[in-house]
């Protein structure tokens, strides 16, 4: 069923990749801005082996305005579809809150990471249309040896919050993972819109049957291999979408690598699972990964719902 009646404001697809606009130091997160420090990939520097980089991403917004008319909208047509909200308002409020923000323009994000010589900066987050996002490879310099990193984003001294990510540096040797979200190993039912909403905005999110017994069996076979997760979900459902694959997949864990949705219509927000972008959109992304770890040989897992079987046939 078409679900045109979920709040029509104005949306826009937007590729992944921004360029970095140069601002004065003003433009230094501030105590009311909030940042997503996005889980990242390292690799080797071609042209330096003795240092890393990083393909950081980082979105910066104003503080959320009042989620609730919002909320209330989108409970009233749930409703209407006969889906019961049941005791899940909660849910709803925290898979929707990032769509009710507004990115920040021209900021610059420095992000420190533990056991890394160097403090990265992103030079500053894009203007329309990825309002908010910046996405760069940063260099870290010399780092020590390990699975993950953690990265923070440095703030003021008077600013005593705290916004992470995780770093996960891996050789240009040995196996990768690509892997698919929706429907791959988590329950969405991509094909079935009033399930996909039940999915993505009521119920505790539920792993493929056998799927987390399958890639546990994997880290181990193949030896801890790099896991990267490519998926066509906006990337306002980051939050929900590395909790999940946290619980659900704790040997599995690696960069998960989401769309730009930065103007939303939520209204379309279920119907854009099926975007016929996200074909060019993952191979893309499969590109850009191969384009740091050449010689690393990825296993590509996924479904049928999203043309993935022809997305890898592709790369």
């Amino acid at each position: 069923m078409h679900l045109s009646l979920l709040l029509p404001v104005l949306f826009t697809l937007t590729s992944a990749r921004t360029s970095p606009v140069e601002r004065d130091s003003f433009s230094l997160v501030g105590l009311l801005d909030e940042v997503i420090l996005f889980d990242a990939p390292a690799f080797s520097d071609p042209s330096n082996p003795s240092n890393t980089l990083v393909a950081q991403q980082a979105f910066v917004y104003f503080h959320q305005t009042d989620i609730k008319p919002i909320v209330s909208g989108v409970q009233a047509v749930l409703n209407s579809l006969g889906l019961d909200i049941g005791n899940s308002l909660t849910n709803i409020e925290e898979r929707l809150k990032l769509f009710a923000v507004a990115g920040l323009p021209y900021k610059t994000v420095k992000v420190e990471v533990k056991g890394c010589s160097r403090q990265a900066q992103l030079s500053g987050t894009s203007g329309l249309p990825d309002l908010g996002i910046s996405l760069q490879n940063v260099s870290m310099g010399s780092c020590i040896a390990a699975k993950e990193l953690l990265a923070r984003v440095k703030l003021s001294f008077l600013d005593l919050r705290t916004f992470n990510g995780t770093i996960f540096p891996s050789p240009d040797s040995g196996y990768g993972v690509f892997s698919d979200i929706d429907d791959t190993v988590k329950v969405s039912h991509v094909l079935d819109t009033l399930a996909l909403a039940k999915a993505t905005l009521i119920e505790d999110p539920v792993a493929v049957t056998g799927m987390p017994e399958l890639y546990a069996s994997l880290a181990t076979s193949l030896s801890s291999p790099q896991f990267i997760y490519i998926s066509g979900s906006p990337f306002q459902l980051y939050p929900f979408l590395h909790d999940f694959i946290s619980t659900a997949f704790p040997a599995n864990k690696g960069p998960i690598l989401l769309q730009n949705l930065t103007v939303i219509n939520i209204s379309q927000l279920l119907e854009f699972a099926g975007n016929d972008g996200i074909f060019e959109y993952k191979l893309s992304q499969i590109d850009h990964i191969h384009g740091m770890y050449p010689n690393k040989k990825f296993l590509a897992i996924g479904d049928s719902t999203q043309k993935d079987p022809e997305t890898y046939d592709a790369a």
